[in-house]
This record gives structure tokens, C-alpha cells and sequence, in this order.
């Protein structure tokens, strides 16, 4: 099958690229790398230069690895112009459509659905609910996916698109209501053999990792974890370590936290972002969204590893003070995030998984 793969969050696409490889499969991903977090791709799209980025539009129309593609997946429905420029998102969607065999739509992030979701209530936690919306970032994301032009866009593409994935029980439920016909829900990527298990072990400190998105902040609730792991640190000085970045590399970030027993992610979801996927791989234990209904979507029914965390601040120290002192629970919960990301995110069962969606797309008329 030939697969191209366009845009990237969080290292999903690149991920999918190299299971799709391994599956036999001709793959092209294209994308900027998402940002400073800088992931390979196969070809880059040059944002920062307007001379550049006018070049590789033209390549999109005359590069045949462009044309004649079993199937296109796009990361959103703002795949490639990241600002509020829908008549050209548009332009290009059709352009890709028109010219390979059938195009799925991503719902892997922020798009309009969501917000929408967010505000009818439809999910009881969620960062538009959580914060501010006077907040310089709240109203970005209101700019951008909950303009007319977002809105308008994002319903062309999602009923114009022969398929919908959602990578999650939030996105998921976003969709649901207007395209159960076409929405399929597939786990998010990991690469278990690249991404080694090592035993949740500590000798005198429990060690804490928080990597932080620093305009992000209030979107993904940092805000009630830096406030509780500065109680944490004054309160447990001489049991626990807390080590905090800011927006760093991929592969630097990974390195990073693999030295810690606790990883934390997001407040404001019902399940795990790929950050938190990825120190589960290692052993270590989430702090992230748990919630049983994104369990129950993925089919788990007994390994519930996830310290499920929401912006009780008070709730939250309480989990952390629990593992003091607790190696042998540490040590345990650890294999059973392994487990889970071997039952459910191992990068070849899902890379097979999509290659079996794409082939019912192919069929489909």
C-alpha cells in the first residue's frame, strides 16, 4: 500500500511511518516537525520561510509523490496552513482528494469539534471548562478553531474525508454525534522495541518529571501540578526529587525523564497524551488521564495502571505522598504500564490496525 502521511503532533505520523515500513508498505511523511520538538520526516515543511514555504506549495501540485496514493491521512483538519487561511486549507484538501485513491482526517488535537464538545459539556473534564477564557492562549484557541472559518473548514473536511480516526476517548466523543457513519477510534503508536522497559527502581528519593509547554500552561492544567509539586517539595524535601523543563527536543526530553519514577501529563483529559505513552513504555508511572470510559473504549477491563488525576490539587499531592516509601508498588504499577502500552499502543498491532481500516476505506465505494 502507498501511504502518505501529512502533518505531525507529537510524533504520531512518524511513528505510524516506521510500523508501516516494517508491515511492507511504501509511506511518505510530511510534515515541520511539530514545532521546536523537531521529528524526522521524510519532507519538510518550511514555516519560517515565506520564499520556501511558496515552493513547497507549488511541489505539493507538480511532485508526484503527491498524486496516486492509496491512501492520504491528514494530522487535522488544518493539515497545512496553520493559521485562519481556509480557502487554501481547502484548496489543497481537494487537490489532495481529487488525486489519490481515498483521505482520512485525523482528530488527534484542538480542532473545532472539540471546542465545541468542551462547551456543550459533553466532556466533564476539559480545559475550557478548567480556566480562564480570558486567558491569552483560550482566546487563541477560540480564534482558531471557533471562528466561522474554522468552523466552516473543519465540517468540509471531516464530511468531505472518507474516514475519521480518533486516537482518543476525548476526540472520540467529539465526533460522535455528527460522524458515527465514518469514525473509527485507533490507539496512539508506540514503539515498544525502540522504547525499552527498565524496572521502576529508587534508591533513597522517589524521582518526579513534569516537562512543560510553557504557552500551554493553563490548557493542559501545569498550573495545579507546579502548585502541588512545590508543596511536595517542601513538604518532602528528603524523600522526593522533583526535576521540571521547559520545552525541550524530543529526543532530548526523552532522555530526560528516563531517569524517573513518576512522570506527569495532563489534568484536563480523560486519557493520555504520547509524552505519557512513552514513560509507561519505560516502566514509570502516569500521572494523566485515567477515566474508565476512555478504558472501557480501548476494551481494558482488569490493568488500570493510570494515577488519574484531575485539578484537585489536594487529591493529587495525596496520590504522590502514597508512593513514599513504596518500592515494591512502584516497581509493580511500573510492569503494569508496560503491559498496558504492549496490549494497547504497541506501534505494529496499531500500524495493522489502520493498515485493516484503510483497506475497509479502500473497499468502500
Amino acid at each position: 500500500m502507498k501511504i502518505l502521511l501529512f502533518g505531525e503532533y507529537s510524533n504520531v505520523h512518524w511513528t505510524l511511518a516506521e510500523a508501516y515500513r516494517k508491515l511492507g508498505h511504501e509511506v511518505l511523511v510530511v510534515s515541520d516537525g511539530d514545532w521546536w520538538k523537531n521529528y524526522q520526516r521524510d519532507i519538510n515543511i518550511p514555516y519560517h520561510n515565506k520564499f520556501k514555504f511558496a515552493v513547497f506549495l507549488l511541489r505539493i501540485i507538480f511532485d508526484k509523490r503527491f498524486k496516486n496514493n492509496d491512501i492520504v491521512q491528514l494530522i487535522s483538519y488544518r493539515f497545512l496552513f496553520k493559521n485562519k487561511l481556509g480557502s487554501l486549507n481547502k484548496f489543497f484538501f481537494n487537490f489532495l482528494k481529487k488525486n489519490n485513491k481515498k483521505i482520512i482526517m485525523s482528530a488527534f488535537g484542538d480542532d473545532y469539534y472539540y471546542v465545541q464538545a468542551c462547551l456543550q459539556k459533553k466532556l466533564e473534564y476539559n480545559p475550557i471548562k478548567e480556566i480562564d477564557n480570558n486567558l491569552d492562549y483560550v482566546k487563541d484557541v477560540f480564534s482558531v478553531h471557533y471562528s466561522e472559518t474554522a468552523k466552516n473548514l473543519n465540517k468540509y473536511v471531516a464530511s468531505q474525508s472518507d474516514g475519521i480516526v480518533a486516537c482518543m476517548y476525548d476526540y472520540f466523543v467529539s465526533y460522535q454525534d455528527d460522524y458515527k457513519n465514518k469514525l473509527v477510534a485507533i490507539p496512539l503508536p508506540v514503539d515498544i522495541e525502540k522504547i525499552k522497559y527498565r524496572d521502576n527502581l529508587y534508591a533513597e528519593k522517589l524521582k518526579i518529571f513534569l516537562g512543560v509547554q510553557k504557552f500551554r500552561i493553563e490548557w493542559k492544567g501545569t498550573d495545579y501540578i507546579l502548585k502541588c509539586l512545590e508543596i511536595v517539595k517542601e513538604k518532602h524535601k528528603d524523600s522526593i526529587d522533583v526535576h521540571i523543563v521547559e520545552n525541550v527536543p524530543y529526543d532530548e526530553y526523552v532522555s530526560l525523564f528516563s531517569e524517573s519514577n513518576l512522570f506527569f501529563d495532563q489534568t484536563h483529559s480523560y486519557a493520555q497524551g504520547m509524552n505519557g505513552l512513552i514513560a509507561m513504555a519505560q516502566g514509570k508511572i502516569l500521572f494523566g488521564g485515567g477515566e474508565y470510559k476512555h478504558y472501557e473504549l480501548l476494551g481494558e477491563k482488569t490493568n488500570f495502571p493510570i494515577v488519574n488525576i484531575t485539578s484537585d490539587i489536594q487529591d493529587m499531592y495525596n496520590k504522590i505522598e502514597y508512593f513514599i516509601d513504596k518500592k515494591n508498588h512502584v516497581l509493580e504499577l511500573g510492569k503494569q504500564s508496560r503491559q498496558y502500552i504492549e496490549d494497547h499502543h504497541d506501534s505494529l498491532k496499531i500500524g495493522q490496525d489502520y493498515i485493516n481500516y484503510y483497506e475497509r476505506i479502500l473497499k468502500s465505494k
